[in-house]
């Protein structure tokens, strides 16, 4: 039995290359709690848990959005071996993630260019004509 990247898991199936569990524990928020990855790959492999991996990493991208896991800087955040054991996303209700991009976002910097730019005061016609001068002078 191997539990390498690529090699054999318990099941005799072949791993692939980047799999569940890899993501999974890359899904984890880091927090104090986030350790003992070798008995969560054991969990993860009792359970058989690949095999639900979609799910897991969907509950887990909603809990990260709610307050108990935002709450006291991720305080509230289980360890992912409790997770496992627990197996707490099974039954659980995952409401869709409604992403909104506003089109009227603009880059804070970018808008103090912008707005700069308008306060700016255009020089003179004596300062145009010899700018316009020099720029000739280069091509």
């Amino acid at each position: 039995m191997t539990m390498e990247k690529g090699g054999i898991s318990t099941l005799g199936e072949p791993m692939s290359k980047e799999n569940g569990f890899d993501k999974f524990w890359a899904a984890w928020p880091r927090n104090p709690r986030k350790g003992a990855k070798s008995e969560c790959l054991k969990k993860w492999i009792k359970f058989r848990c690949e095999h639900q991996a979609d799910q897991i990493l969907k509950h887990i991208e909603w809990m990260k959005t709610t307050d108990q896991w935002k709450q006291g800087n991720g305080a509230y955040i289980p360890a992912p071996l409790v997770y496992i054991n627990q197996q707490r996303w099974d039954g659980a209700e995952i409401p869709d993630i409604e992403i909104t991009v506003s089109v009227a976002f603009k880059d804070p910097a970018l808008r103090k260019i912008e707005e700069d730019a308008k306060k700016a005061v255009k020089p003179n016609a004596e300062v145009q004509a010899r700018i316009a001068e020099l720029l000739k002078g280069r091509a």
